[in-house]
């Protein structure tokens, strides 16, 4: 498959960006605006608890069962028809959810929503690699996570206004021509691809199984964090993660086209790069759900107050993506995710210290800032060097499994963080805590409902820290194409040749 014609305009990549920059845009904006108008849509729509709590687990386990087996999909039909069908999806149910009254019907959608972002998440950066000569990747995909991580800082704000203007119904309206813009702009940009010149077959048992134990580990990490992980809630999904990988991986290593191809993670390079990418994600996944939690609880800060701090963390990540972009042409990938998970885990501790009481005098934006700054280094620079290299029809595979992963670091680091939270806490004056009444708790128990968040966030850094071990051992990759050497040889002799000059 001749995933970039020769005869492409040199616009061609750019126009690329533009359609996922509008798909992250639409998938973002309107996951991030959704918790502010939860209330709301749970009162409209006359919901029970269970309801509302669907509201928005449908949606995170969709997509995360999706996102490896649309991967793989988009590998063997192409990646234009899985995008649009995708862009479709998001758009039509939320267009329909905006007009809904049933709960159930609601839920339903959610499902239909989450497929149809999975769609555009997984294809995201695959589009990117076949529009990008390698030497660019990263410059397209830093300048992507730029847009991103704005959707995602705007995404509450708009919400809030929304809500407060038009109800809940709103959020949901507003994607619909957003969506239909998106749809149209990919259909006139994205180029048709050949399909592989061989007949792929689908792994259906593979499918399955990465389905089930994804589904089973996102679920049961959820209820773990929501209900404890003594509940069976919990322990159940969870056992059948440990009973289903392993099978998982044994059927893999033996089907002829796998969901998941083990060679992706059992090579050193890569291998690592996911390992990296794991723990960093269960670093800095989380923090913004815990910052939120302790400005509002313990601080006493207005929802507003600690929304406005924690947008330093996503200006933090837009501001430095596009120049990790550019750093990551002319810096070795494992000195830059190196040094990016070793900054990130000291801004950790830092906050750790701000939270426990020695670094109180360091503001709250500038620590997050400064996460935001190392995050975006790290997330750039891998996600490039994962895909940089990756056969055209392994890289809808190689980009879902690392979507995937991110993901399920997410949930579990959301999980975790929570319930170290408030683990110091009885039992009975948790729920006060997850409610927003943290303030009506026992002077007697702010203490150590301070403490639970300096132990969250430890162990956030202690997660970073640990990201720089395969950081460090991933080495230098084999298949680096010439092309990217060619541009840091160059690079590297202009600043010997500029520092000659100086001296």
């Amino acid at each position: 498959m001749d995933a970039r014609p020769p005869s492409r305009p040199d616009n061609y990549p750019w126009r690329v960006l533009s359609v996922t920059g509008l798909g992250m845009s639409i998938t973002f904006v309107s996951v991030s605006m959704l918790p502010v108008a939860l209330p709301d849509m749970s009162a409209g729509l006359n919901a029970s608890a269970a309801q509302t709590d669907w509201f928005m687990l449908a949606y995170l386990l969709t997509t995360a069962v999706f996102i490896l087996v649309l991967g793989k999909v988009a590998d063997i039909l192409g990646r234009r028809p899985v995008y649009l069908a995708g862009l479709a999806l998001l758009t039509v149910s939320g267009a329909v959810i905006s007009l809904s009254s049933d709960p159930a019907l609601v839920i339903g959608l959610r499902v239909v929503q989450g497929v149809g972002a999975a769609a555009v998440i997984t294809n995201t950066t695959a589009l990117l690699v076949e529009a990008f000569a390698p030497a660019q990747l990263a410059i397209g995909i830093g300048w992507n996570i730029t847009i991103m991580s704005l959707a995602v800082s705007i995404g509450p704000l708009l919400g809030g206004v929304l809500t407060e203007t038009t109800g809940w119904r709103g959020v949901f309206g507003v994607v619909v021509p957003l969506g239909v813009l998106g749809t149209a702009w990919a259909a006139i940009t994205l180029r048709r691809t050949d399909r592989p010149p061989r007949a792929a077959r689908f792994d259906y048992v593979g499918a399955m199984g990465s389905m089930i134990v994804l589904g089973c580990l996102v679920y049961g990490v959820n209820r773990g964090g929501s209900v404890g992980f003594g509940s069976v809630h919990a322990l159940f999904p969870l056992a059948v993660v440990v009973l289903g990988l392993p099978l998982f991986w044994w059927w893999e290593r033996r089907t002829v086209d796998p969901i998941v191809d083990p060679s992706l993670l059992t090579s050193r390079f890569r291998g690592c790069a996911y390992s990296a990418s794991f723990l960093v994600t269960i670093a800095e996944g989380a923090v913004a759900v815990t910052m939120s939690l302790y400005l509002q609880s313990v601080e006493g800060r207005s929802p507003i107050e600690a929304g406005l701090q924690i947008t330093a963390l996503a200006v933090g990540t837009t501001m430095m993506s596009p120049i990790a972009g550019r750093l990551a042409t002319r810096v070795r990938t494992r000195v830059l995710t190196t040094a990016s998970t070793l900054g990130t885990a000291t801004v950790l501790t830092v906050l750790a210290l701000h939270i426990g009481g020695p670094a109180a005098d360091v503001p709250v934006v500038v620590i997050l800032f400064a996460l935001g700054l190392t995050g975006a280094i790290f997330k750039t620079a891998n996600a490039a060097a994962i895909n940089v290299g990756v056969p055209p029809d392994r890289s809808g595979m190689a980009n879902g499994l690392r979507v995937s992963l991110d993901n399920t670091a997410v949930t579990v680091s959301t999980a975790l963080a929570l319930v170290l939270a408030v683990s110091a806490l009885p039992p009975a004056l948790r729920e006060l805590v997850y409610s927003g009444d943290a303030l009506m708790l026992p002077a007697s128990e702010t203490s150590s409902l301070t403490t639970g968040f300096v132990v969250a966030i430890a162990m956030m850094a202690a997660s970073a820290l640990a990201a720089s071990v395969p950081s460090t051992l991933r080495g230098v990759r084999d298949d680096e194409p010439s092309e990217i050497r060619r541009v840091r040889r160059l690079s590297s002799e202009r600043q010997s040749r500029t520092r000659s000059t100086r001296q």
